[in-house]
């Protein structure tokens, strides 16, 4: 298990997190749910409309996503990962399915509590802007580069 200071310093290495103070830190560890999952086991399904994010404390989760009844491994995350934080900023059903990969211990973050840390802390609601826009930026650019590879056959 881990220590409350311990989840602090976790959360400190993810980019949304990077800036944000000590103690609001240390409050989001302490009012998020710790949960495991066995291998295979569903964290949240494509198009479910829970708005929780969650951090890998311990383990590893693919991302799966489903087309047609056809699955496919669209990415694979490591330990001290978040995902599902998409779904805290905006109203939309889940875009993946995330299934554990061998056991898993996460922390829960819910939406109305790490909304309410940001809103307190304007350092932080930038930075995660900045982490938004790089990804999409990032995600841009792939889609182009796919485009014009497809193109190119």
């Amino acid at each position: 298990m881990t220590s409350l200071n311990e989840e602090v310093i976790l959360l400190r290495s993810v980019p949304f997190f990077s800036s944000m103070e000590d103690g609001k830190l240390k409050l989001l560890a302490y009012t998020s749910e710790k949960q495991g999952f066995e291998d295979g086991e569903v964290v949240f399904r494509q198009g479910s409309a829970s708005g929780d994010a969650y951090f890998i404390l311990r383990g590893e989760v693919d991302v799966v996503t489903e087309t047609n009844g056809h699955e496919r491994v669209v990415a694979h995350l490591p330990q001290h990962s978040l995902f599902g934080e998409i779904a805290i900023f905006c109203e939309v059903p889940r875009t993946a399915t995330v299934r554990a990969s061998g056991n898993l211990l996460t922390l829960r973050i819910r939406k109305d509590r790490f909304l309410e840390l940001i809103s307190e802390s304007p350092g932080a609601a930038l930075q995660i802007m900045r982490v938004l826009a790089q990804r999409l930026a990032n995600t841009t650019s792939d889609l182009t580069a796919a485009l014009e590879a497809r193109n190119s056959h």
